[in-house]
C-alpha cells in the first residue's frame, strides 16, 4: 500500500515536467501574426515577437515599435478512466499575455529587441470530487492533481546584425524565472488510522538562463531561409510543502519525522531545439513559409525530489526516471496582401508527441498535435492590428498500459484559441 502512495505522488508531480514536451501549451505563437502562419513563420515573421522566434528577422523592422499581445484559450479536456470514471477540466480558460519592442540603432544594420513572453506553461485544473477507484489510492481522486501550474516568463534580450547584403544573424538570451504549484488529493489512511484523506500542496520557483542564436540568408531574391539555435535552460526550484489533514500521533509518520510543512526541490530542463524555416514570395502578393523544429525533449533523465521532512511520504524515493523521447514539429503558413493595408493569413503545424505510454499523465496530456490557423492583419501609418484563430486538435488518445492504471483510458484534449496583437510605431 506505501508503494502505491508512492507513486500516487510521483506521478502528480512528475505532470510538471512534461509541460514543455513537442509543443504544449503556450509554445503555439504569441502574437497573431505568428498564430495565423502558425507552420511556415521563422522566415517570414515580421513583426516585434520575431526577438524570440526568429530573431535575425527583426533587422527588418525599419521604426522603433512596440507589440502587444492577448490571448484566451478555452480548453476541452476529458479523461474516460477504464477503471476510475470520468472527469473533466474545471477551468477551461486561460489568459496568456506578451509584450515585445524592437529599435533599430542603425537602420538596416544593427537592431535591439527585448521581449516579456510565457513560451513555456501548464495549467490544469479537476475538481476536487473526483470519482474513487477500486481500493485506496486506486482512482482517479487519488492520483490526478486538482491543481498543476507550472508558469515560466521568458525575459528575452536579443541583438540582430548585418554581415552581408544577403545574410543577418542575431543572438539572444532566455532569462527565465518559473513557478510551479501542485496540489493533490492524498489519501493518509495508506499510513494507516487517521482521516482518510486530506491534500498535499508543493510551491516552489527558480530561475534559469539560456541562449539562442538566429540567422537569416535571402539566397535568392525571393527566397530565404532561417535558422534558430536554442541552447537548453536548467531551472532548479526551492520552496515549501504543505500537508492538510495529515493524521498527529501516527507512530510511522513521527517516526519517520514528518511534519505538516516542509521544504521542497526540485530541478527541470525546458529544452533546448534546432529550427530551420524556408521563406518564398511567390508573387508581390503571396508569399508562402515551411517550418522544421528538433525539440531536445529528452535532456533530462529524471526529475530530483526535495520533500525535506516529508521525505518519508516518498518511501525512501529521491528521483524518477522519465524516458520521454525527442520530438519534431512540421507545418507550413501563407499570407496574401489584399492591398497595402490588408493581409489574409493561414497555416497548418503538426507537432510529434514525446510522451511514452507507460509514463502518462493527465496533468500534461501529449499527443500528435495538430494547429490549424487562420488570422487577418491591417495595417496603418503607425499602428498595426491583427487578429488570429487557431484550433489545436488532438486525436483521441487510448491509453491501455500506463504505470498507474488509473491513467488508461480514452484522453479528449483540445484547444480554441484567438490572439490579438496591437503594434504601435514611433
Amino acid at each position: 500500500m506505501k508503494t502505491r502512495a508512492f507513486h500516487i505522488i510521483l506521478a502528480s508531480i512528475l505532470a510538471f515536467a512534461s509541460a514543455h514536451s513537442a509543443e504544449t501549451l503556450s509554445v503555439v505563437p504569441d502574437s497573431a501574426q505568428a498564430l495565423g502562419t502558425v507552420g511556415g513563420r521563422f522566415a517570414n515573421l515580421h513583426d516585434a515577437s520575431a526577438v524570440r522566434v526568429s530573431p535575425a528577422n527583426i533587422l527588418q523592422i525599419k521604426e522603433p515599435e512596440v507589440l502587444l499581445n492577448l490571448a484566451v484559450w478555452n480548453g476541452d479536456i476529458r479523461l474516460d478512466s477504464t477503471t476510475s470514471g470520468s472527469v473533466k477540466m474545471s477551468q477551461s480558460w486561460i489568459y496568456p499575455g506578451s509584450i515585445y519592442a524592437v529599435l533599430p540603432v542603425v537602420p538596416d544594420k544593427l537592431a535591439f529587441g527585448f521581449g516579456i513572453s510565457t513560451p513555456f506553461g501548464l495549467g490544469s485544473y479537476f475538481p476536487k470530487d473526483m470519482p474513487f477507484g477500486p481500493g485506496v489510492g486506486a482512482g482517479l481522486r487519488h492520483n490526478l492533481p486538482f491543481e498543476a501550474k507550472l508558469l515560466a516568463v521568458d525575459f528575452t534580450p536579443a541583438l540582430a546584425f548585418r554581415v552581408t547584403d544577403t545574410l543577418t544573424m542575431a543572438a539572444g538570451l532566455d532569462i527565465v524565472y518559473s513557478q510551479l504549484t501542485f496540489g493533490r488529493i492524498y489519501p493518509w489512511v495508506v499510513w494507516g488510522g487517521g482521516d482518510p484523506d486530506g491534500e498535499i500542496q508543493l510551491k516552489g520557483d527558480g530561475w534559469g538562463i539560456g541562449g539562442y542564436l538566429g540567422a537569416n540568408w535571402e539566397f535568392a531574391p525571393g527566397h530565404r531561409l532561417a535558422f534558430i539555435g536554442r541552447l537548453p535552460i536548467k531551472i532548479s526550484y526551492s520552496g515549501h510543502t504543505e500537508t492538510v489533514g495529515m493524521p498527529s500521533g501516527n507512530p510511522g509518520l513521527t517516526g519517520a519525522g514528518a511534519t505538516s510543512t516542509s521544504r521542497f526541490g526540485s530541478e527541470m530542463t525546458f529544452p533546448g531545439s534546432i529550427a530551420i524555416g524556408y521563406g518564398v514570395d511567390l508573387t508581390e502578393r503571396l508569399t508562402l513559409g515551411f517550418d522544421f523544429q528538433w525539440s531536445d525533449n529528452s535532456s533530462h533523465d529524471d526529475i530530483p525530489l526535495d520533500l525535506g521532512n516529508n521525505q518519508a511520504l516518498l518511501f525512501g524515493q529521491s528521483a524518477a526516471a522519465l524516458g520521454w523521447k525527442d520530438s519534431i514539429d512540421l507545418g507550413f503558413g501563407a499570407s496574401y496582401k489584399l492591398d497595402k493595408a490588408w493581409q489574409l493569413r493561414c497555416g497548418y503545424l503538426f507537432s510529434e508527441n514525446s510522451q511514452p505510454e507507460t509514463n502518462y499523465l493527465p496533468s500534461a496530456a501529449a499527443y500528435d498535435r495538430h494547429v490549424f490557423g487562420v488570422g487577418v492583419g491591417w495595417r496603418g501609418k503607425t499602428r498595426n492590428v491583427d487578429l488570429a484563430y487557431a484550433f489545436v486538435y488532438n486525436p483521441i488518445r487510448t491509453i491501455g498500459s500506463a504505470a498507474t492504471p488509473a491513467f488508461n483510458g480514452n484522453y479528449k484534449h483540445q484547444w480554441h484559441v484567438f490572439s490579438l496583437s496591437v503594434t504601435q510605431r514611433f
